[in-house]
């Protein structure tokens, strides 16, 4: 198991490009929890800051607060994405490796890289998947990779975390190779009226209410509630991707809408 530098590997673009390493920090950020990520009161520091802090926990809350779909969501989106053989693969908010451990096992990689600026979920990362895996302490908004470093790239629910979605997404782009694929699995609000019913009180109630009480800090789940509740439609993401170039674009609903898969190739 390894951390980039600078000069490690040669999918890494010049030094200039890195982000400076994120810090371990401890407690809760001080920030509104009704704002949204998108939000300019809430910077990058302090979404980082949530997600330190509960790290610990985080696989265990998301089982928890799931009703353990988190899982089927992700086996569900890995067997649509690989509709052909990969070899270089990059998770983009690798979190503590779970959406990256669906994948591992299903292809052989000549690089497989997880990328996240949250030091602790990095490390835990670090603790459950392969030696050979390669980890980036960075930015979404900085990416320190080359172009054309990638064939696939995956994210598991932290598109609504990213503070500049068009800069985020040309990104992606650019590192891609020629018909390599970005593929996105994100935490969505339903459509059918009935599962609406239960879904608002559930996001607005159950999720910070317990996950709250389990990992001891509410207002980081009362921040999350709120990114999913003013996070945008999936179709404006595909209209995004499709204006920068992206093809073969898909948009596949699990759970009436509950989790979405947005697809798109290079």
């Amino acid at each position: 198991m390894s951390t980039i530098e600078p000069s490690a590997h040669s999918i890494l673009s010049s030094p200039r490009a890195h982000p400076e390493r994120a810090e371990r920090v401890e407690g809760s950020p001080n920030v509104d929890p009704s704002a949204s990520p998108q939000d300019d009161r809430v910077t990058s520091k302090a979404i980082q800051e949530f997600f330190d802090s509960i790290a610990g926990r985080y696989d265990f809350l998301n089982r928890f607060l799931s009703f353990r779909l988190d899982d089927a969501w992700r086996r569900k989106a890995k067997g649509l994405i690989l509709d052909r053989p990969y070899h270089k693969l990059l998770d983009l908010g690798i979190g503590t490796g779970k959406f990256t451990e669906e994948f591992l096992p299903a292809g052989t990689w000549k690089h497989s890289v997880g990328l996240d600026f949250s030091a602790s979920m990095l490390e835990s990362a670090k603790r459950q998947l392969s030696s050979s895996m390669e980890y980036v302490n960075g930015d979404f908004l900085a990416l320190p990779f080359s172009e054309n470093s990638f064939d696939l790239v995956i994210s598991a629910f932290t598109l609504r975390s990213v503070k500049n979605m068009p800069l985020f997404l040309k990104q992606i782009y650019k590192l891609l190779e020629s018909g390599g694929k970005a593929a996105f699995l994100c935490l969505t609000r339903p459509e059918n009226f009935f599962f609406k019913l239960l879904y608002y009180p559930y996001l607005k109630i159950y999720l910070p209410l317990m996950g709250g009480l389990i990992s001891g800090n509410r207002q980081a789940y009362e921040f999350l509630s709120q990114s999913i509740l003013h996070f945008q439609e999936p179709e404006k993401t595909a209209a995004s991707m499709h204006a920068l170039g992206f093809r073969e674009i898909e948009i596949r609903r699990f759970t009436f809408g509950a989790a979405t898969l947005i697809m798109g190739r290079k």
